[in-house]
């Protein structure tokens, strides 16, 4: 998945959290996703317009703050809605979109206190271990030494990220109160 898209679903994720207008959005942003998302102001009003405009999953509406001062508004779409959900509770493809796709929907699990986390977890662990599977099958294959060693090292990835699901991620959407409202994410899988 790329970049672009992903930021896409983290500014849905942020309007899940309620009606704010760009600056807020960026606050969001920085206040939680601070080391794994950052988004320009430019990008931001792109990437809303296109949201609206093109997709239809948000909405933006003016606001008057004052005599003065008018907003931008943006909510989430029931379109939006279901496309965020639909994103969040899927597993990520590629290893390398762990760190920025992955954690974020691991956040937004929490924050939102959204059911799933544990089914994602899941989810996740299996197709990671499928596509350790296929790296063995390759590394097994492998008569080059230095295609042995590029078979070995993407390996250990696949057993590092399966760890640090078991160790972290999972106790992360566990029983434990953590999320906003004081939920895990995942209190019983309603």
């Amino acid at each position: 998945m790329r970049n672009r898209e992903t930021t896409g679903y983290v500014v849905l994720g942020v309007l899940k959290t309620g009606a704010m207008h760009g600056y807020e959005i960026r606050k969001f942003m920085a206040r939680h996703l601070d080391g794994i998302w950052n988004v320009g102001t430019s990008q931001l009003y792109a990437l809303l317009h296109r949201l609206e405009a093109e997709e239809g999953l948000v909405k933006g509406r003016i606001w008057q703050m004052d005599n003065r001062l008018q907003k931008r508004i943006f909510t989430l779409t029931p379109r939006g809605e279901a496309r965020f959900e639909a994103w969040v509770h899927s597993p990520t493809r590629h290893v390398r979109d762990l760190r920025l796709e992955f954690l974020t929907k691991l956040f937004f699990l929490n924050y939102l206190d959204l059911p799933g986390g544990t089914r994602l977890i899941e989810a996740q662990r299996a197709l990671l271990e499928d596509l350790k599977h296929k790296v063995e099958q390759d590394h097994a294959r492998q008569t080059e030494a230095f295609g042995r060693v590029v078979r070995g090292f993407r390996r250990a990835q696949f057993e590092a990220c399966l760890n640090w699901l078991e160790d972290e991620a999972r106790p992360f959407v566990g029983d434990a109160p953590q999320g906003r409202r004081g939920g895990s994410g995942d209190a019983g899988e309603r």
